[in-house]
């Protein structure tokens, strides 16, 4: 048995509680609304400029909801125990259920495109395949950074509330990583004397995984404004990977000590 076991199992069960399909349907209910909006003016937004908005704001929140009570639900209804109990590892379980959160969370991001599309399509606006398959793969990538980190601050917790509140509390500092990098220059500045170099500041808020997102999807060509910095455009995409690598990693290596 391996990890792709648990995920399906897992799937089905955010399928069987209807929460996959409500995700799929506010995704795509969203993407129509919006996509309606921009074509809704003499020069037509681009679909990749509905997509990117969309993804950068409901990808991270919606795998942050799906992944922050895996581990302390199953923990508490006894599920590990009884998974682990079976020819699994407990990195695999790890695996099998961010694959599992990850795979509904892009069951939603093809509910958006398909919706989206249709309506861009129908009305004329303009859709380049290249550049939505592009912002998809980003999306994804996206996705799988938010999984990732929320499996890392939640590996080791007994508590739902406390989960969401790690899981969310990442997504508000993500999203206002620029206020916090300039508070700290100016601390820096004001308390030790240290003054960064020019492009030092925008290059640690390109580590965000929101911004990472941008700053890779800027590679493709889709209009996207975020910080400049000394990461080149397409290192928003190791940016990402590097998220989901190294939050699995702690994830796996701090469920590891945990009792069970």
């Amino acid at each position: 048995m391996t990890w792709s076991v648990v995920a399906r199992r897992d799937l089905r069960m955010l399928v069987a509680d209807n929460t996959v399909t409500i995700f799929v349907g506010f995704f795509a209910l969203l993407a129509a609304g919006i996509s309606y909006g921009s074509t809704n003016s003499p020069i037509a937004s681009p679909l990749t400029d509905v997509l990117s908005l969309l993804f950068m704001f409901a990808v991270p929140l919606t795998a942050g909801t799906l992944t922050h009570e895996a581990v302390p639900n199953a923990v508490a209804s006894g599920r590990s125990r009884l998974t682990l109990s079976l020819p699994h590892t407990r990195t695999e379980f790890l695996a099998g259920a961010g694959a599992a959160r990850l795979g509904a969370v892009l069951a939603a991001v093809g509910a958006s495109v398909v919706a989206g599309a249709a309506v861009h399509l129908l009305r004329g606006g303009p859709v380049s395949l290249f550049a939505v398959a592009a912002t998809v793969a980003f999306g994804a990538l996206l996705g799988a950074a938010f999984v990732g980190a929320t499996l890392a601050f939640t590996a080791r917790s007994s508590s739902t509330t406390l989960a969401a509140v790690a899981a969310y509390g990442f997504f508000m500092l993500a999203l206002a990583w620029p206020a916090a990098v300039a508070l700290g220059t100016v601390v820096l500045a004001a308390q030790f004397g240290v003054s960064l170099e020019p492009g030092v500041a925008d290059t640690v808020i390109q580590l965000s995984p929101i911004y990472a997102y941008q700053n890779a999807l800027s590679a493709v060509g889709v209009n996207t404004s975020g910080p400049t910095g000394l990461i080149p455009e397409w290192g928003g995409a190791v940016v990402l990977l590097a998220w989901t690598v190294g939050g699995f990693a702690l994830a796996a290596r701090r469920f590891d000590g945990r009792d069970l």
